[in-house]
């Protein structure tokens, strides 16, 4: 039988099988700053994804299966065309002015940082979507190799290629086009 002591007793009459963290295993109840620190590393640990092994997102979604890496790639490259968007749209609205325009790209910048904290709180949403997309890139992937008769390696390197670079840029576009008509703030500045 293992014995917890309070802080200030002496572990002389402890059991000798017992560890020092057993003796004083939390910190000080009376002390608010510790508590306070210890809710709050409680709270952003809920928001991350709970990873038995100190694996990173990477090598998570790796270990998940070659889909889900690369559907996760695509879910997040959808998530940060929304906010810069979202943020051009933010921007153009408020100031008047493109970001493009000249000395504009800096405070841009400063709205797009409050968008990217964000993004990555929803980093655990982000990787739930990619599961559940993964599906359809292996589908991709099985029918582009089907079609076009390549192997499966050329088959991902076209799938990557169409998602992953020529929508996520179609994407990005058609947002800050969004953005822009809405705003009513044109995208490039007019020349002077």
């Amino acid at each position: 039988m293992k014995t917890i002591l309070p802080s200030n007793a002496s572990p002389l009459f402890s059991d000798a099988s017992s560890s020092s963290e057993e003796i004083n295993p939390s910190p000080s109840l009376e002390d608010p700053k510790a508590q306070k620190k210890n809710f709050i590393s409680k709270f952003f640990g809920m928001l991350k994804p709970q990873r038995s092994d100190n694996m990173s997102t990477k090598e998570m979604l790796a270990k998940m299966g070659l889909s889900t890496l690369l559907s996760y790639g695509w879910v997040s490259n959808m998530s940060y065309c929304v906010t810069v968007s979202l943020a051009w749209f933010g921007f153009t609205k408020k100031t008047g002015l493109s970001p493009l325009a000249p000395g504009q790209w800096k405070p841009f910048l400063a709205v797009y940082a409050g968008f990217y904290v964000f993004n990555n709180f929803i980093r655990p949403i982000r990787i739930a979507a990619s599961v559940g997309v993964s599906k359809y890139f292996d589908m991709v992937i099985n029918t582009v190799q089907e079609k076009i008769k390549v192997p499966r390696g050329v088959a991902i390197g076209i799938t990557v290629f169409l998602f992953n670079i020529v929508g996520t840029c179609s994407f990005m576009a058609l947002g800050i086009s969004i953005a822009s008509a809405l705003s009513g703030v044109p995208i490039f500045p007019p020349k002077a």
